[in-house]
């Protein structure tokens, strides 16, 4: 049997489009819509085995009309000659005639037909366009209509389109919504989605169907539908396999109860409340598309301590059942967490879990992507309770609260290992050329006069840098050291250079809103108990054991560190 076919990465595609904030009250927020479509395009557009360039990847987050969409699907129809792909993540509307739409922004759940996209409109234009494959994957309520409508009679008759060679993929059938377990880090049908993505292979199309059916029958899920015209259903999406680590597991999944069950056009819990409910509706059918992402690392008193508005001097930052925190997942390659279906997996996610066993508080934590700009606008806006891993700054400490620091680094530069022979201290970087991502640490440290002879190439992602040096590229990537250290035990190939380190000492610390001054020193005590035990060091030397044997004390901070930053607007004298 032949095996899969890849498209041509120069005449392919893709539009991924999610809708997760909603004007309209019937239509409660989907806070995981940003992490999904990050994800999905991260996986598409990956250096090593993605199947689209990054340039080819259009990316369409919370459009507030039609035209935004349609923008973005005309240009790539156009432009493709290979495959073209469509996604969507979002609500699914039906109106008064049962026909389904695809929710955005500034869908009124009153006039649908004239505020929603309708499947026929993407089906014309999908059906339209000369690539030689084109894929349509679906995840929202009713989503299975889109399999007959994509090929049907009354298809045809809309638009007469000839549709050979469109494959399309639903996480339901036509009657039904789709499942997100609630605290789950993925919906049911894309967390197996994923895990068939990374079966050593790759997979075909039509062999990630069959994983996807038989994982979810055996949850007694709704089974996800296909079409699959012509021969597309041989196409793969991945050139794999993906490293293990990176295939998220099967763990947290189950069959939803009743009580897991809530309906789309119920009434809109008040944001504090719908982040909490962390997808626990059925009806609130996106796909978290969060595929392999490695992540980070991981006020105004008189006396210093933690200012701003008090809501009851903060004691209530934990009273419900769960706890949202912020993970940055922009750092695609930096090995600090692996996300399994339920959860991640990573330093930073260990320290939480310690913080909060050791100040006994029983709110079980969910994690939300939040982009590294965006870090302190999702706090201070109440979209997450934490942050699980940031730069402590003097500006920062003005707008949130920290606990911290729980590690802290300089910058340092990662080669490939046969280069370690000639790049083994700073002056041998004269001359070579050093990726570094744009807006960080190490692209202001670089532009000092001490390497003023180095060739500074910036690019807009760490995950790009990380591309670069593996194919040759560029001589070295410069980070801060704790990122270096996890990215080489991921990739053999890839080794730290011990006797360059630059910049400022950054530390990291636990950042949350202000507002919460006993909550907050809660955390403070806890840190303190944490990393002066025996736990640190042991989590320390599991996540970063390049770190931990080139000297993993550096990186450990002191009590008198942590009662220096935590919960106040200015560091403490000493």
């Amino acid at each position: 049997m032949s095996g899969p076919r890849f498209p041509e990465r120069a005449a392919s595609r893709a539009v991924l489009i999610g809708a997760g904030t909603f004007h309209d009250p019937e239509l409660p927020d989907i806070p995981a819509v940003r992490a999904n479509l990050d994800a999905l395009r991260r996986t598409l557009t990956h250096p090593v085995h993605g199947v689209f360039a990054p340039e080819h990847c259009a990316v369409v987050e919370d459009p507030e009309d039609q035209s935004t969409v349609g923008a973005a699907l005309s240009r790539a129809v156009r432009e493709s000659e290979d495959l073209l792909l469509v996604y969507y993540c979002g609500h699914g509307l039906l109106d008064d005639a049962g026909l389904l739409h695809f929710a955005l922004t500034g869908t009124d759940t009153e006039n649908v037909g004239f505020s929603a996209i309708h499947l026929d409109l993407v089906k014309r234009m999908v059906g339209g366009a000369r690539a030689r494959s084109r894929v349509l994957v679906l995840d929202c309520c009713f989503s299975g209509q889109a399999v007959s409508a994509m090929a049907g009679p009354g298809g045809l008759a809309l638009g007469q389109l000839d549709l050979t060679g469109t494959y399309t993929l639903t996480s339901t059938t036509a009657t039904a919504p789709s499942h997100a377990p609630p605290g789950a880090a993925h919906t049911a049908f894309t967390g197996s989605m994923l895990r068939a993505l990374a079966v050593p292979g790759p997979l075909t199309l039509d062999e990630v169907h069959r994983h996807i059916d038989q994982e979810l029958a055996g949850l007694g899920l709704p089974r996800p539908q296909r079409r699959s015209v012509g021969a597309v259903g041989k196409l793969s999406l991945v050139r794999g396999p993906l490293r293990e680590a990176e295939a998220p597991s099967a763990t947290g999944t189950r069959a939803p109860t009743d009580a897991d069950t809530r309906s789309a056009t119920s009434p809109a819990p008040s944001r504090r409340t719908r982040s909490r409910a962390v997808l626990a509706a059925t009806a609130l059918s996106v796909v978290a598309l969060l595929f392999p992402l490695l992540g980070n690392l991981l006020t105004s008193d008189a006396d210093g301590g933690s200012g701003g508005d008090s809501p009851g001097s903060g004691s209530r930052l934990f009273d419900g059942d769960t706890v949202q925190v912020g993970m940055r997942v922009d750092r695609v390659e930096t090995g600090y967490y692996q996300p399994p279906e339920g959860g991640f997996s990573a330093y930073s996610v260990d320290v939480i879990l310690a913080l909060l066993k050791e100040a006994r508080i029983k709110a079980e934590p969910i994690y939300v992507n939040v982009p590294w700009d965006r870090q302190i606008h999702e706090l201070t806006e109440g979209a997450v309770d934490l942050d699980a891993a940031l730069v402590i700054t003097a500006s920062r400490m003005r707008e949130v609260d920290f606990v911290g620091p729980f590690a802290s680094s300089r910058q340092g530069v990662l080669v490939r290992a046969e280069a370690t022979a000639s790049i083994h201290k700073p002056g041998d970087l004269d001359g070579k050329r050093v990726c570094v991502q744009v807006g960080s640490t190490s692209e202001a440290a670089l532009k000092g006069s001490r390497y003023d002879r180095t060739t500074v190439q910036v690019e807009p992602n760490f995950s790009s840098c990380v591309g670069l040096l593996l194919d040759g590229q560029v001589d070295a990537l410069a980070a801060d050291s704790l990122a270096l250290s996890a990215l080489a035990d991921q990739y053999p190939r890839l080794k730290v250079v011990p006797a360059i380190s630059f910049g400022d000492l950054e530390s990291y610390g636990i950042a949350l809103p202000k507002g919460y001054s006993k909550d907050c020193e809660r955390l403070r005590d806890a840190m303190v108990t944490y990393v002066s035990g025996d736990a640190w060091l042991r989590d320390f030397r599991k996540r970063l054991p390049t770190s931990y044997l080139s000297g993993g004390d550096q990186a450990r901070p002191t009590a008198a560190d942590i009662r220096r930053w935590s919960c106040r607007t200015s560091p403490a004298d000493g």
